[in-house]
């Protein structure tokens, strides 16, 4: 019986990083496309589906942040055997985990970049990033008062 070939892993590892970066710069592109018409006030988004966006999307975002942070784990390198072959073969592996723009650890960097890029997109289109900016324009404007006003009973109580 005949077995599928099986890639090597670092060629599969490669492989995977290099197709994920392309299209994930193929959907940069995309949602530039979205955010001119967003711009331009052609797409606009309902507040509460902007919202449950929102939620998904920094759902997404956590776990691929975390991977990030955790990478170090991975970035390592690894005792495959006190030879040539096993210091080869550990190098690649590690390489393919964190040794280029190709490999799986920058294109996870990127791909929680175009997150934010898309959460900031769902936020204009809905026109909630106004509002956000507003209401921490309110905020400061409030401790600013009430810091003057803090100062100005300690001048009284002088």
């Amino acid at each position: 019986m005949n077995q599928p070939h099986q890639p090597e892993p670092r060629a599969a590892a490669e492989n995977f990083a290099t197709t994920a970066g392309q299209q994930l710069s193929e959907a940069s592109k995309e949602l530039a496309t979205v955010g001119k018409m967003v711009g331009s006030g052609q797409l606009r988004l309902a507040e509460d589906t902007a919202h449950e966006l929102i939620t998904t999307l920094d759902r997404i975002n956590s776990a691929v942040r975390e991977m990030i942070q955790r990478s170090g784990e991975i970035d390592v390198p690894l005792r495959l055997g006190d030879n040539l072959v096993g210091r080869a073969m550990g190098e690649r592996l590690r390489a393919a985990a964190n040794g280029g723009t190709a490999a799986a650890i920058p294109v996870l960097e990127q791909f929680a970049d175009e997150l934010d890029d898309l959460e900031t997109t769902v936020r204009r289109a809905a026109g909630l990033y106004r509002a956000a900016d507003e209401e921490a324009h309110d905020t400061v404007q409030r401790v600013a008062r009430e810091h003057l006003h803090e100062h100005d009973t300690r001048e009284g109580a002088l």
